[in-house]
């Protein structure tokens, strides 16, 4: 039997983790909404969409009284969320950013 085109594509490479994507995959696994997590951790629900988003957040990155809160309310892996509150891709977790190069 023939083997279909689509059967034969590669498979699609995953985007790279960022913190954004870790907090957001926790949150909806865990079935709850950015109010909900604004309500749990006290943090406004701008910085989470912002960090969601996959954007900087020095208040929260730089914070990890913030990340803590995040985790208590989410759990997942800590050491996870450390590591990737320091991989913010256009400022290597520093807040200052990197000179844009294509």
């Amino acid at each position: 039997m023939p083997v279909s085109k689509k059967s034969q594509s590669s498979p699609k490479k995953a985007p790279p983790l960022t913190l954004g994507a870790y907090v957001h995959a926790l949150r909806t696994s865990a079935g709850m909404s950015l109010r909900a997590l604004q309500v749990k951790t006290g943090i406004s629900l701008s910085s989470l969409c912002r960090i969601e988003r996959g954007g900087h957040v020095p208040s929260i990155q730089g914070n990890v009284e913030a990340l803590d809160r995040l985790w208590q309310a989410l759990g997942g892996d800590m050491d996870r969320m450390l590591y990737l509150s320091r991989r913010c891709p256009l400022c290597d977790g520093t807040g200052t950013l990197k000179e844009w190069k294509e």
